[in-house]
């Protein structure tokens, strides 16, 4: 059974108690992000467990320390019932990791403290520790399920969810093709859907505190909106002709002259865009804001720039230095982009659209 959010007579989440506009999820009253990290739970299979007996607070900060408790108030607190949730038809898109640690004859997935966000966030190398370029590609081991215990995902998984995401978004109107400021609100209003979707359901979202997921949202609106257009022009050169209103015009054909036509250059085919998009999402996100943020940040970096060098291992004859030079071209195009999101906000400004998210269901 899918998940129908009504609206919520709450304003504290029953889970986190984040001070927030709660919905229904599942039978209880959470927010957003707890909502998602129940689904994801049940819909896994997962049973975590708790280093203090089940005996921890549960407040906003202590909802990314321990999981097993979280799940906890999800059931005793705020009611969800997990019948509500539902199940994963097959495992194709289950994470390797995730099949490799069930638990012969039952199904389920024991996760143990040691794999919760807290403990990895606070013992992350800070201070002396040498940070990656952005041009930089990470070294990675040889293992192909290799997986990052921060965001709880096999690297591949992580690329793969970039990747679906993009599909999804193809399938709304490109917004190079809009012919006038109300046709664009239109294209937005239903991209901003999906990118809620996609920002709460990203590994990684789960241990962000609101505040920082509805800075990430901005992003994946803008991305959703105007990066995926920009790939499809760079695709197919003839989209976004015959656009009327004056501004909106002017502000496309720059967007196609500067992104648009850098991403003809590079001919990115869809994992390597998919890489590309999370890339300036998550480098967009780091700025002015939270520690977290920025660990999960850097490891989401960490983790696509891997899958991409294990998708170009296994997919083509190139070597390392190729390998490496591909993907410094690829992240080397954060910096238009960038522009481009600045621009854009320039633009809305201009024409009275508005700049910031709205994140309907927290």
């Amino acid at each position: 059974m899918a998940d129908t959010a009504q609206p919520s007579q709450q304003n504290v989440c029953l889970v986190c108690g984040l001070s927030c506009r709660t919905h229904f999820h599942f039978g209880g009253a959470s927010c957003t992000a707890c909502a998602s990290f129940f689904r994801r739970t049940v819909s896994l299979n997962i049973r975590y467990v708790c280093k203090r007996e089940n005996d921890c607070i549960s407040s906003p900060e202590m909802r990314s320390i321990c999981r097993a408790c979280r799940y906890e108030c999800c059931i005793n607190k705020a009611g969800m019932n997990r019948d509500l949730v539902q199940q994963r038809r097959n495992d194709k898109r289950t994470p390797k990791y995730v099949l490799n640690s069930r638990v012969e004859g039952s199904g389920e997935i024991v996760r143990d403290y040691t794999t919760n966000s807290y403990t990895t966030l606070h013992e992350f190398p800070q201070g002396d520790s040498k940070e990656t370029s952005p041009t930089t590609s990470p070294s990675i081991s040889e293992d192909s399920d290799e997986f990052s215990k921060i965001l709880d995902v096999s690297h591949m998984a992580l690329l793969d969810y970039y990747v679906k995401q993009v599909e999804i978004a193809r399938k709304v109107k490109n917004t190079l093709q809009v012919r006038s400021i109300s046709e664009l609100l239109e294209v937005m209003a239903i991209q901003n859907e999906l990118a809620i979707e996609a920002c709460t359901m990203c590994p990684g979202a789960d241990i962000l505190d609101r505040e920082d997921v509805e800075v990430l949202l901005k992003y994946f609106q803008f991305a959703n909106t105007w990066m995926d257009s920009l790939w499809a022009y760079s695709v197919d050169p003839t989209i976004g002709e015959d656009i009327l209103d004056e501004p909106l015009s002017e502000f496309i054909a720059q967007v196609k002259s500067t992104v648009g036509s850098s991403f003809a250059h590079l001919k990115l085919n869809i994992y390597e865009f998919a890489a590309l998009k999370s890339f300036c999402i998550w480098k967009l996100g780091v700025h002015d804001t939270t520690i977290s943020m920025k660990i999960v940040a850097q490891e989401q970096y960490l983790g696509v720039t891997a899958a991409l060098r294990k998708y170009y291992e296994t997919t083509s004859n190139m070597c390392d230095t190729e390998i490496a030079t591909r993907i410094a071209e690829i992240t080397l195009q954060i910096v238009p982009v960038f522009s481009v999101y600045h621009d854009m906000v320039q633009f809305y400004h201009q024409v009275g659209l508005p700049t910031h998210s709205v994140f309907e269901e927290c």
